[in-house]
């Protein structure tokens, strides 16, 4: 509403001088949009003092209170605020889509990553040898008939989750983008959160030529904001400091996975700012870290197709964020197919 307001205003000083220079009489239009224009600017100018002054308040309260007592050097710290284990197992969901090649590289790239006891591809209905040469290097393939980026992550998360031995499970996407050795930074933070993230947005880490461009870069930061103003946080400006809310690549603790799984419901290519969405909701604490992001191998099937799909995609995601419930998409959904397994299944490779 205030950047809406601030274009108003902005628009309005050209207008009001060309409507001064028309042959007509337009002196009452003249002055009603001048009375516009300096509400505008009032409203402006005192709900920025507004925020100034609260800003002020919070840290006045701060610096206040009492200081918290020092540690004792000699006591062990907090078990959240020691040095954190490494996951001794990680399970890779990768979704693929008519990418053969570069699936294949995909899976064989995490196959010989430290501590994966199992990479996972998604076949979301390939009409290509998809299937065939991933299973050729070495990943278990299962086939996800509903047709949808969502629903390709979702059963990708399940299918890992039934990895009996994995304490963490990673999400990615076969189509050449993502860097297997990144996997490091996420088991380095894994420790201290129930789910990190990635994000796409920090320069020196983006090849050129790839898919984020201006369009995709401050798309994702603009719809990372929405998210982070609605689970606000006063100290750290949000919840979580978020930049990009496209970004498959994540890794999320088998416990955490466990508890919103049963939450996860869209199937479209919105699926991933839902994916934060329940994890925040459920008090999921959530990191972002910089990833590497290459060029893509072959065609988009998302988003990034076209200037339109990305435009149609971002809004879908604006939509979600602001009118997400989760009573209401339990009432619409009910309990989705394949989210519950106590009983998990044994390491396999097919």
């Amino acid at each position: 509403m205030v950047l809406l307001l601030a274009v108003l205003g902005a628009v309005l000083h050209p207008l009001l001088m060309l409507l001064g220079i028309l042959p007509v009489d337009t002196h009452a239009l003249i002055s009603f949009l001048n009375a516009a224009r300096s509400l505008i600017a009032d409203f402006m100018a005192w709900g920025l003092l507004s925020v100034l002054v609260i800003m002020g308040l919070f840290v006045l309260r701060g610096r206040l209170r009492s200081p918290h007592p020092a540690r004792d050097a000699t006591q062990d710290p907090p078990e959240r605020w020691s040095a954190p284990d490494r996951p001794k197992a990680v399970a890779v969901a990768i979704t693929a889509y008519n990418d053969a090649e570069a699936t294949a590289e995909a899976a064989a790239a995490f196959q010989v990553q430290d501590r994966v006891v199992q990479v996972i591809v998604v076949d979301n209905n390939s009409t290509d040898d998809t299937a065939e040469l991933a299973r050729a290097a070495g990943a278990t393939v299962v086939r996800e008939p509903l047709q949808g980026y969502g629903f390709a992550c979702i059963r990708g998360l399940t299918e890992a989750l039934k990895v009996s031995n994995a304490e963490v499970i990673v999400l990615t996407e076969g189509d050449g983008t993502f860097v297997a050795e990144d996997l490091d930074k996420f088991k380095a933070y894994i420790g201290q959160a129930d789910m990190v993230i990635g994000t796409r947005v920090v320069h020196g880490l983006v090849e050129n030529g790839s898919q984020m461009d201006y369009f995709f870069t401050w798309g994702n930061i603009a719809v990372a904001t929405l998210l982070r103003l609605r689970f606000w946080n006063s100290q750290f400006l949000g919840t979580a400091r978020l930049s990009d809310v496209g970004c498959t690549y994540r890794a999320i603790r088998r416990d955490a996975l466990e508890r919103i799984l049963p939450e996860l419901s869209v199937g479209g290519n919105h699926f991933s700012p839902h994916m934060m969405l329940v994890a925040l909701e459920r008090g999921l604490s959530v990191v972002e870290i910089p990833v590497t992001f290459r060029r893509r191998v072959g065609r988009s099937k998302g988003a990034s197709q076209s200037f339109r799909k990305g435009l149609l995609t971002g809004l879908a995601m604006i939509w979600h964020i602001m009118t997400y419930s989760p009573q209401r998409a339990a009432r619409r959904h009910g309990p989705r197919r394949g989210a519950a397994m106590p009983g998990a299944i044994e390491n396999r490779v097919a």
